[in-house]
């Protein structure tokens, strides 16, 4: 599918412009979950258990398209 450079503002993928797919018509979806997964060295072992992360589209500023961080995915 196409995609569209978008910016994503707060959270860990803070300013960051990244790539999010179009549906079928050409829209942008409403709602974005970032996995973020990782090592934290010195701290343990073994990795953390990924944790999603909800960016909602923020209709006011389109140009490019903007996602604000909205907590992570599993706090309802």
């Amino acid at each position: 599918m196409p995609a569209v450079e978008a910016w994503f503002l707060g959270g860990p993928a803070d300013g960051r412009l990244a790539p999010v797919e179009v549906g079928e018509a050409g829209e942008l979806p409403q709602v974005v979950l970032l996995l973020q997964t990782g090592f934290y060295i010195g701290a343990e072992d073994h990795p953390r258990p990924p944790v999603e992360h909800r960016y909602v589209r923020d209709r006011v500023q389109d140009s490019p398209p903007v996602y604000r961080y909205a907590g992570p995915a599993d706090d309802g």
